[in-house]
């Protein structure tokens, strides 16, 4: 049965675990939104108001606050002829643009920092790595955030602030979490991965600019053609 048919009376696995001063909307929100960026709702998959509010054993409004919220940043779109919502899709394109704006920057950036990096950044770089390699086959967002910090550790020393706005809000988005998801399907994709990061790293304690340049290229270009084809295959 494919995403998109799939009962809304099916469980979702949905559950609050409300933040101190946050209302109910946006702990639906939150709940929402973090199940549409880890996969457990797939594009396509109908959102239907009562059901969602039944599940969660609260009222109709504050579910009805986050699907528009959630509408408004486009992780759903209407379906007025079903009633309801659809998780909105992620495609090729989209991904390929996430990818093409880090190979504009990340690969510079790296380079720049590559003879910056003190004992204890690479230390740190590789504890992360361990901890990716730990973790990656539970296919966590918190993995997805131990990837996020390691990229975010590799440029930290290049001194250009707005190159690292830039990345920081790419790894923010929705797709790049999603995309995240749906690319650590394969356990040699994860594999593959750690030993990427393992060449960067390598390139870093080396102080070698050149080396570090090509290790985050030839990284971002691999995991590119990885997510636009398990997305072609799985979702579009």
């Amino acid at each position: 049965m494919s995403a998109a048919d799939r009962s809304p009376a099916q469980p979702l696995e949905l559950r609050l675990d409300g933040h101190l001063n946050e209302d109910l909307a946006s702990s639906v929100y939150r709940e929402l939104r973090a199940a549409i960026c880890d996969l457990r709702l797939h594009p396509n998959q109908r959102l239907v108001q009562n059901a969602l509010a039944d599940e969660l054993g609260i009222s109709r409004t504050p579910v009805r606050d986050a699907l528009l919220r959630l509408a408004q940043e486009g992780l759903v779109r209407p379906a007025p002829q079903r009633g309801g919502y659809l998780v909105s899709e992620f495609t090729a394109r989209e991904i390929i643009d996430i990818y093409d704006v880090r190979l504009a920057l990340e690969p510079d950036a790296a380079a720049q920092a590559a003879t910056r990096h003190g004992a204890v950044a690479i230390a740190t770089l590789r504890d992360i790595n361990s901890q990716i390699a730990d973790s990656s086959a539970k296919r966590t967002t918190s993995t997805y955030e131990l990837n996020r910090d390691f990229h975010s550790l590799v440029i930290e020393p290049s001194d250009n602030a707005i190159i690292g706005r830039m990345l920081r809000d790419l790894w923010s988005m929705p797709t790049a979490l999603r995309m995240y998801h749906v690319q650590m399907v394969d356990q040699a994709v994860e594999r593959q991965m750690v030993e990427e990061h393992d060449a960067i790293a390598s390139a870093l304690e080396a102080r070698d600019p050149d080396a570090t340049r090509e290790a985050v290229a030839r990284h971002i270009e691999v995991a590119r053609e990885e997510a636009v084809q398990q997305v072609d295959q799985d979702w579009n």
